[in-house]
């Protein structure tokens, strides 16, 4: 049984992609946290959300990946 993680777009599967886009969340958020990218302070705390939320959905559908 093919599950949606499992899908592939332009090669790779989804759980792929997810993990790519985790890791560019985490860049951004490593780069407003070291003042590289000089945004207010308060949006460092908002995308931390997004990526422990990104990042337990990635997690996850990597579980369902190798499971299913």
């Amino acid at each position: 049984m093919k599950t949606l993680v499992a899908s592939t777009v332009l090669g790779m599967p989804l759980v792929a992609w997810g993990g790519l886009t985790v890791l560019t969340v985490l860049i951004i958020q490593i780069l407003i946290g070291t003042r590289v990218l000089k945004i207010d302070f308060k949006y460092h705390k908002i995308i931390a959300f997004v990526l422990l939320g990104l990042a337990l959905i990635h997690g996850l559908s990597a579980l369902i990946y190798i499971f299913a």
